[in-house]
């Protein structure tokens, strides 16, 4: 029933069966356009007419990316997490060919020739689980195949090979933020950026650096000393909140131009990359931007701030998720509680 055509550097494969439409895709091997066929003549010849042939792993991909833009605010993460898998796991791959060695060998390699962590493999392998998730509510595979992923799960979890991430810790020192303000003050080609606002800002207002990047100025209530921030992470859903300008924050948000709609007009991505640029060129070590979000909160705590007006600026809904950035430094605690004794 199948035919193969080679077409140029790839393999158009065939099948035509008597009653049914013609079907046909193509392949960058000829291996790849057999295996196609072979699934497509499995369903016609078991008459499973209702889901057709197995997809690929690329199909399952694109399609969960384009689900995801409708559901998910982890655009960049889940789209680095598509091409990884599609990478790793060979883009033409049937999804019935997937099982628990093919996925443990990919982990492997992610962790020894990435060099990425068991986080990072974790979120491969639940972004390949809700793309077959959502292939099956789609009705492109059938419900077993989430039996099959979940069992993988906790192989790969046993082994090792993917991990949950560990919560951070890392706060900059004081001569570590003194450098950075400093160089990206007098830095001329760091102006284009203005590092040393924005940095200062992550620290005062305790800010995610995409809702730093989305802040307009329709949103500031420079009265009321308050800001909106849009569509605010949420753990089941985004919500916008309303929260106060901290310290210097508003005094920061009204020495920027207003030759944009947005108060800081960069992209997130442009930012966070020339952070770490910054830093490696001042020899500060493991400083992520998002670090200035924990300095500013645990700062609060330190000031003598409660639980629920700390959540109130960060936008936390619970204790058990705000505790993780507060790292407050023994010995400020030490020398707080020597000050009130004398």
């Amino acid at each position: 029933m199948a035919t193969f055509q080679k077409r140029g550097t790839r393999w158009r494969a065939i099948v035509r069966k008597k009653g049914h439409p013609a079907q046909s895709r193509t392949f960058s091997t000829k291996a790849r356009a057999q295996a196609w066929a072979r699934q497509v003549e499995d369903a016609l010849e078991a008459g499973d007419l209702g889901l057709g042939p197995v997809p690929t792993l690329g199909d399952v991909v694109d399609a969960h990316l384009v689900h995801l833009k409708q559901t998910s605010d982890r655009g960049r993460k889940n789209e680095t997490s598509g091409r990884s898998v599609k990478a790793g796991l060979g883009e033409e791959t049937l999804v019935s060919e997937l099982d628990y060695k093919r996925l443990a060998d990919f982990c492997q390699s992610r962790l020894t020739v990435d060099g990425v962590k068991p986080s990072t493999t974790q979120h491969d392998i639940m972004f390949l689980s809700g793309a077959i998730t959502t292939a099956i509510v789609e009705g492109r595979l059938p419900a077993e195949y989430r039996d099959r992923v979940s069992s993988w799960r906790q192989g790969l979890k046993r082994g090792g090979l993917i991990g949950s991430p560990q919560s951070r810790d890392r706060r900059p020192a004081d001569d570590e933020l003194e450098a950075l303000l400093v160089h990206t003050k007098h830095n001329r080609a760091l102006r284009r950026i203005r590092y040393h606002d924005l940095i200062r800002f992550a620290v005062e207002s305790c800010m995610r650096l995409d809702e730093i990047c989305s802040l307009r100025w329709a949103d500031v209530d420079f009265e009321a000393g308050t800001v909106i921030i849009r569509l605010r992470k949420h753990p089941t859903q985004k919500t916008d909140q309303e929260v106060p300008l901290m310290g210097e924050s508003q005094a920061i948000i009204e020495a920027q131009s207003r030759d944009d709609e947005r108060v800081f007009p960069y992209g997130a991505e442009s930012v966070s990359n020339g952070f770490r640029r910054i830093c490696r060129h001042l020899k500060i070590e493991d400083l992520h931007f998002h670090d200035l979000r924990h300095e500013g909160i645990s700062r609060l705590f330190e000031r003598g701030y409660q639980i629920q007006e700390v959540a109130l600026v960060s936008g936390h809904r619970d204790w058990g998720s705000l505790r993780r950035y507060v790292n407050l430094r023994a010995g400020d605690l030490a020398k707080r509680d020597r000050d009130r004794g004398r």
